[in-house]
């Protein structure tokens, strides 16, 4: 069968074999489904097995397909496994350019990397479940935003993102008091304890100001733990860090009506 414009209406290439679909516009569904290529007898046995996944199916139900539905998943001409299915690679990117990856994923809001199938709540949800959750370990569990790349700086963003909106500092255990006996995230004064943090720390650096101090010593807050936290000072002097620490409590209490308790780094 030869490539027909008048035929098929969707395609993708690659150098080794290409797709080509002839997608009913009424209905949405895939007509006939044809693949060639210099290599195409290579993947043959991969695609003839996508063909009878998506033949007579409606493009709703072929979003569903994931590397996991092929059973049958055949290697690259150099013997490597490629980062996606060929013949998934080239069934997805046909169709999103046949109605528009916008328009195809239109309910899918929450789909941040389209190869993958994986979702903005996957990678929150991963998160929010280890604080030291990096993008290297997204890619080993789920492969998002290898294939492509085109979803790489997102989902570095979001990771980044969730993890200061929920006060997850990478390297610091402050799991303590962070959820409250039904497993909620605890808020204080309306805030998750990331934004809190950066508040705490925008009031501690106005009453150092006021009080003329901000040469003298440095003050940092490491910790947080519900209404707890953890303060770094720079003196060695405990009756001098213990005053600094009381007039600070009551300059937070009388910002924002809260009653924090302030531990000192042993």
């Amino acid at each position: 069968m030869m490539e027909s414009t008048a035929f098929f209406n969707a395609k993708a290439v690659l150098p080794d074999v290409s797709l080509f679909l002839d997608i009913d516009p009424k209905r949405d569904t895939i007509k006939e489904f044809h693949f060639d290529g210099p290599r195409a007898s290579h993947f043959a046995v991969e695609m003839e097995e996508l063909k009878l996944l998506t033949l007579g199916k409606t493009l709703e139900q072929i979003k569903k397909i994931t590397r996991e539905s092929i059973s049958v998943e055949t290697k690259l001409p150099n013997g490597k496994t490629s980062i996606l299915p060929v013949g998934l690679w080239l069934l997805r990117k046909a169709i999103a350019t046949y109605v528009g990856e916008g328009r195809f994923y239109k309910e899918q809001h929450d789909m941040v990397c389209l190869c993958f199938s994986v979702t903005k709540a996957d990678i929150v949800k991963k998160v929010l479940a280890n604080k030291d959750f990096e993008l290297k370990t997204l890619i080993h569990e789920t492969m998002a935003s290898s294939a492509c790349g085109s979803c790489r700086m997102p989902i570095e963003k979001l990771i980044i993102d969730t993890r200061n909106a929920h006060g997850l500092i990478k390297g610091l255990d402050h799991s303590k008091a962070r959820k409250d006996v039904n497993g909620n995230w605890i808020k204080v004064a309306g805030m998750y304890p990331g934004p809190l943090l950066i508040k705490l720390d925008e009031l501690k650096r106005e009453w150092m100001e006021r009080e003329k101090i901000t040469d003298q010593f440095e003050i940092e807050f490491t910790n947080i733990e519900g209404l707890h936290l953890t303060v770094s000072i720079n003196s060695t002097n405990e009756k001098q860090m213990a005053g600094l620490m009381s007039a600070l409590t009551d300059f937070l209490k009388s910002r924002l009506g809260i009653l924090f308790f302030l531990k000192s780094i042993d």
